[in-house]
């Protein structure tokens, strides 16, 4: 069957992917960051703003265009992961992900019964409110299911962690990392980067995906040089505000 999820099907076909993350609740911003070209965006609900509503209005800004909604949740809730899905993002993301078997209770909230436990119903926004029966055959196929990294103990556990049936992406978290290694956002420093270095190692020899942040477009190409495919770089805020920083230095320089 083919991959209807345009993310996925990149990744499965190992090419980079680059998306930024969405801290507020605007879908004006999420339109445009897809108009912009990227291959994803990261609805951030763990550090973002926004709840379920505003996630649908920002994945209905994306309507039109191959940038895909990819929704990271607060915890590993299986009651929050089901809304999620069934609002019709096109991958989950759940953070601090330490062992293999919370691992599998992501996989098992992703998975309708009796692989797993998602709760079924028969008219939520992700099967366009009933008109979309074949939703059920293809759901497992075309959601992309990401695993964050952020601890040495975590990093520990990568092989088990990725031989995790469902589980596409393991995706390192550098700033947490940095954070329970007692040096946070020193991302230079020795033995964080051996950190970083090691769990890259272990997703790659893996098989799963890597992912991780990049500071900037050229870090990002550098990471996809060393194996990184799922890439996210900035966030509409933080975008938006360099490049409002940057115009008041150039029309202040001299």
């Amino acid at each position: 069957m083919p991959i209807g999820n345009p993310l996925k099907r990149k990744l499965l076909a190992n090419q980079p992917c680059l998306g930024s993350w969405l801290l507020t609740t605007s879908p004006d911003m999420a339109e445009i960051m897809a108009y912009a070209g990227l291959d994803f965006l990261l609805i951030d609900h763990e550090h973002g703003q926004g709840a379920i509503d505003d996630a649908v209005c920002q994945l209905r800004a994306l309507k039109g265009s191959d940038c895909v909604g990819v929704l990271r949740v607060p915890t590993n809730d299986r009651i929050y992961i089901k809304r999620a899905l069934d609002a019709g993002v096109g991958g989950i993301m759940v953070p601090n992900i330490d062992t293999a078997e919370q691992a599998k209770a992501v996989v098992d909230a992703c998975r309708y019964a009796p692989v797993g436990r998602r709760g079924a119903f028969g008219g939520m926004r992700a099967m366009h409110y009933g008109f979309d029966p074949g939703y059920y055959a293809r759901v497992d196929d075309e959601t992309l299911i990401v695993v964050q990294v952020e601890n040495p103990g975590a990093i520990d556990n990568i092989a088990e962690i990725a031989a995790v049936p469902g589980i596409d992406v393991v995706f390192i978290g550098p700033r947490d990392l940095s954070a329970n290694l007692g040096k946070l956002n020193q991302f230079t420093d020795p033995v964080v980067k051996g950190e970083i270095e090691r769990a890259e190692a272990a997703i790659l020899k893996s098989g799963k995906i890597l992912g991780s942040t990049a500071a900037n477009g050229k870090v990002a190409r550098e990471m996809a040089a060393l194996g990184h495919r799922f890439i996210i770089s900035g966030s509409d805020a933080t975008l938006l505000g360099s490049a409002a920083a940057a115009l008041l230095a150039d029309a202040k320089a001299g």
